[in-house]
């Protein structure tokens, strides 16, 4: 039984689940995160040009930018400097984290797809003995894994990749403008 399914679809179609299972769970996280770069990215630009322009629109309204406004709120009223410096400094952190995040999740993908690989060779060594035929047959199959996992790391990257480079720059240069003032306002008399 161990035999037919590591030479046959069994052990292959097994990983391939599992890496459309971690490319979906690659997908929700980075979605997430640029989510909540861009509504912090936003808002902060909106609280930058507001000041100065006195404008009366705001960002799209949603949970997300409602806690980030509730977060900024508090930073500029807060007597603690150094709670505040901290907070700035954990969101610089986390927008920081994107492409970090990115890189990691191609890598997982592309390190699963060639385990897949090696794990259905390896098998199909030790169990299909000095016969060709019967260590090339779950070979062939086992290359789908990595093709799957380099396929899903390359559509991960075409995703999200310029996405999360260009926001996290955006973000960064806002939190610093918007950081850079809230100081200034505390500097004053």
């Amino acid at each position: 039984m161990l035999t037919a399914f590591v030479q046959g679809w069994g052990l292959t179609a097994v990983m391939l689940v599992m890496i459309a299972i971690v490319f979906v769970a690659s997908l929700f996280h980075l979605h997430g995160e640029l989510n909540w770069v861009r509504a912090l990215t936003d808002y902060l630009g909106w609280e930058l040009v507001a000041d100065e322009a006195g404008a009366t629109g705001k960002p799209a309204a949603s949970l997300v930018t409602e806690a980030i406004r509730d977060e900024a709120r508090a930073v500029l009223s807060s007597s603690d400097p150094a709670w505040a410096q901290k907070q700035v400094r954990t969101w610089q952190m986390r927008a920081q984290r994107l492409e970090s995040a990115l890189a990691f999740w191609i890598d997982l993908l592309r390190q699963l797809g060639l385990l897949g690989t090696v794990l259905g060779l390896g098998l199909s060594l030790s169990i299909g003995g000095t016969d060709v035929a019967k260590l090339l047959d779950p070979l062939a199959l086992a290359v789908w894994t990595t093709v799957a996992g380099l396929a899903f790391s390359i559509w991960l990257s075409a995703i999200f990749g310029i996405k999360l480079a260009a926001w996290g720059d955006a973000c960064e240069k806002n939190i610093e403008a918007w950081d850079a003032r809230r100081q200034a306002r505390g500097a004053r008399p």
